[in-house]
């Protein structure tokens, strides 16, 4: 049928006769393989699948939440019209967008999603950005080096939040009374969260500002977000990883207030001080935290099992 179908687009007059086998002198097209259970990313991490039945080169990302985005020449190119709007908020800064329902092929026939674009690009090395949670595979796997010899494998089970509208697949852990999502981020080098969220950690794992460490955050878009570090005296502890320092998202969805400096002999930090916190935690944190390559430096690679329901850490021993 898509024989036929692309034949008449070539000639508007001609009669669409679709009679189960291809004319002769026709080589019959071969039917869709099925996908490998896992998918290996390497390096840039670029796929190409099809989009309205043209190739696009998709980057493959697991901060990507919500529905695939493209840049808008490929939106243009693949004559995407839109059928809704949304929009994407960092902090002050809203970038307005357009959804449209498309038919997406990864290599076993094409399946309709939705995919969305604004009229920034999202991304700089691709047509555009897809989430990991939208894969089909079983298995999907970022390799950043040969693994070590005397690598563990660390193990965290799989959470899904955002509903189906903002996607993120992460795992949790208990800060305080309330559970903290994590975000493997190694396209980024830092671990990121916004002003409520620090205000959280800071009130329940004594945190406070290093002296000049303002940064900038590049975010969604090329959105651009000042930064300032933090780091806990008590580090949250996710399997073997120790997690002490955050880039905070200063000047988004509320100030870091309650976090403070860190003096030159803060007693909070001296390793002979047992800390007994009596700050009580404001606001509505988003409880979100990305972890960035900086933090896991010394794993070979990552892998979300999505049909498992489990996120694999192969690291080597620090």
């Amino acid at each position: 049928m898509m024989a036929v179908i692309a034949a008449l687009a070539g000639n508007p007059g001609a009669q669409a006769q679709d009679s189960g086998t291809p004319p002769a002198g026709t080589a019959p097209v071969p039917p869709p393989q099925p996908l490998a259970e896992e998918l290996v990313l390497r390096g840039d991490n670029i796929i190409t699948l099809l989009l309205g039945g043209l190739p696009m080169r998709f980057e493959v990302s697991a901060e990507a939440f919500g529905l695939p985005v493209v840049n808008p020449s490929a939106a243009a190119q693949a004559l995407l019209v839109a059928d809704d709007r949304r929009g994407w908020r960092f902090g002050p800064v809203v970038v307005e967008g357009e959804t449209a329902s498309a038919l997406v092929d990864f290599g076993a026939g094409a399946v309709p999603l939705a995919v969305s674009w604004s009229d920034r690009a999202a991304s700089d090395k691709a047509d555009g950005v897809i989430g990991v949670h939208h894969m089909p595979y079983k298995r999907v796997t970022f390799s950043f080096r040969d693994p070590a010899p005397d690598e563990v494998l660390q193990r965290f089970p799989l959470r899904r939040a955002g509903g189906d509208s903002n996607t993120r697949l992460g795992t949790e852990v208990m800060v305080g009374k309330k559970k903290l999502m994590m975000i493997f981020v190694p396209e980024r080098p830092e671990n990121l969260i916004t002003a409520p969220t620090a205000n959280f950690i800071a009130t329940h794992q004594e945190g406070g500002f290093e002296p000049g460490a303002n940064g900038i955050a590049v975010m969604d878009f090329g959105v651009e977000r000042p930064t300032r570090m933090m780091r806990i005296a008590e580090p949250i502890l996710l399997g073997d990883l120790a997690i002490a320092r955050f880039a905070v998202r200063i000047a988004d969805y509320g100030e870091p207030r309650r976090v403070g400096e860190i003096a030159a002999d803060d007693p909070r930090f001296d390793p002979g001080t047992i800390l007994v916190s009596r700050r009580k935690g404001r606001g509505k944190p988003d409880l979100l935290t990305r972890i960035g390559r900086d933090q896991i430096a010394h794993c070979s690679s990552i892998t979300y099992d999505l049909a498992g329901g489990e996120i694999r850490l192969s690291c080597a021993p620090r």
